[in-house]
């Protein structure tokens, strides 16, 4: 996770990790919760680099999309592409509550979110990051894969407090089997 890459000292922490996973042919996911005050450490930027040359599964939300490089005329694809030539497998984009998309070589897809009143977004995105990471890598479709991490992330705004709303593998099944909202378009 981006926000913490705070010191050196975590920062070199980050890069034996990297290695240790790439070492053993393990699979590297990237949040970047970027937070605007850490913008102007030098540190971090080339740390982001860094994670970015070794990272499989991108998952960035659609407001950290400029500073990866969001091209000026505010084109996506342009910068989702550059990724995967970059050397990234999956791109998943995270909308709130306009879904989320997620973008391969040779897969595009774009899921609704979920219409739930928002008591505290903290952790949401934390939510949808492991929710989609623990599918997607043990056989979930993309598809399948953002729909529950959307559950997940909507059940996570729905309680006060960073743990409170993580929720059980039960409670994700049962809550995204209700209509998703009706803004299932990207941006």
């Amino acid at each position: 996770m981006g926000s913490s890459l705070f010191s050196f000292r975590i920062i070199d922490a980050m890069r034996k990790a990297i290695e240790n996973i790439k070492g053993r042919s393990g699979t590297v996911s990237f949040d970047p919760n970027i937070r605007k005050e850490m913008l102007n450490i030098p540190e971090m930027s080339q740390a982001f680099e860094y994670i970015l040359d070794y990272t499989d599964i991108f998952l960035p939300s659609d407001g950290e999309l400029d500073y990866f490089g969001l091209n000026p005329e505010r084109n996506e694809q342009v910068l989702v592409d550059k990724l995967l030539k970059r050397g990234v497998k999956h791109v998943v984009i995270k909308r709130g509550p306009r879904g989320a998309s997620y973008f391969s070589a040779n897969e595009t897809h774009h899921v609704a979110g979920f219409s739930v009143p928002v008591v505290d977004p903290t952790g949401a995105g934390d939510c949808f990051g492991a929710t989609f990471v623990s599918l997607f890598l043990n056989g979930a479709t993309p598809r399948e894969a953002l729909r529950w991490a959307n559950a997940s992330g909507s059940l996570a705004i729905s309680q006060r407090g960073p743990m409170e709303g993580t929720s059980t593998q039960a409670e994700i099944k049962r809550f995204s089997c209700r209509p998703a909202s009706l803004t299932n378009k990207p941006g």
